[in-house]
C-alpha cells in the first residue's frame, strides 16, 4: 500500500484546491498559477507581500482584486488570527498564507513557515520596487522584532511593518514567521519613521 507523508498529503491537497479554482466561473485570475508557492515561503511572501498588500496600498488598489486576480481565496477573517481583519484570502501552499484587508484600507500579510530571517530580508529586497523606502525605528520583544520601513514623504508616507518572528519562539505557539503590515498614515510623518532628508 502506497502512503502519502503528511506533508506529501498537505501539498496534494493543495495543488487540488489550486486547481479548483480554474473551473470557479466567478474567479479568473489573470496571472500565472503559482506554482513555486506551494512550497517555497519566500515565493508565497512575495506574492502575498509585494504583488498584493504593497501594491494595492500604494496605488490604492482594493486588496480583494487583487488577491484573486494571484489565486488566492477568500477565508473567514477569524481564521487568519488577526482580530483587525475585516476581510481575508487564503494562498494555495503547504502552510498558512494569508492576506487581510485591514479597517484602514491598510494590507496585512503573513506567512507562517520557513526562517524569519530570511523572509525578512527578502521583503525588504521587494521594497524599492515600490519605492524609496527607508528603515525607522526597531521594536524588540520576546518572541519577535517589528521594524518599519518608511517612504520620504512628510505627510502620508506608505508605511511597511515588518514583524519577524524569534525563531527559538516559534516552535511554542502560532507565530507565523513573518507578519507584514502595509499602511498609508493618515497625517504628518508617525514618530517611528526616519527623519526626511
Amino acid at each position: 500500500m502506497n502512503t502519502l507523508s503528511i506533508r506529501q498529503a498537505g501539498v496534494a491537497a493543495v495543488v487540488f484546491a489550486l486547481a479548483g479554482c480554474a473551473t470557479n466561473p466567478t474567479v479568473r485570475p489573470t496571472q500565472p498559477a503559482p506554482w513555486a508557492a506551494l512550497t517555497s515561503p519566500t515565493a508565497a511572501m512575495e506574492i502575498v507581500v509585494s504583488d498584493i498588500c504593497l501594491t494595492a496600498v500604494r496605488e490604492n488598489r482594493p486588496v480583494e482584486a487583487l488577491a484573486l486576480d494571484h489565486w488566492l481565496r477568500p477565508v473567514p477573517p477569524r481564521t487568519t488570527g488577526s482580530p483587525l481583519a475585516v476581510a481575508a484570502w487564503r494562498l494555495a501552499s503547504y502552510s498558512d498564507v494569508y492576506v487581510m484587508a485591514l479597517p484602514d484600507g491598510g494590507c496585512s500579510a503573513s506567512v507562517e513557515a520557513g526562517d524569519p530571517k530570511a523572509l525578512n530580508d527578502a521583503a525588504v529586497g521587494l521594497l524599492a520596487k515600490h519605492g524609496d523606502f527607508r528603515r525607522g525605528e526597531t521594536l524588540v520583544a520576546e518572541d519577535h522584532s517589528r521594524t518599519a520601513w518608511c517612504t520620504g514623504e512628510a505627510d502620508r508616507p506608505l508605511v511597511v511593518a515588518l514583524a519577524q518572528a524569534n525563531k527559538a519562539r516559534m516552535a511554542g505557539g502560532r507565530r507565523p514567521a513573518l507578519i507584514t503590515n502595509v499602511f498609508r498614515a493618515a497625517g504628518a510623518r508617525p514618530g517611528f519613521c526616519p527623519p526626511t532628508a
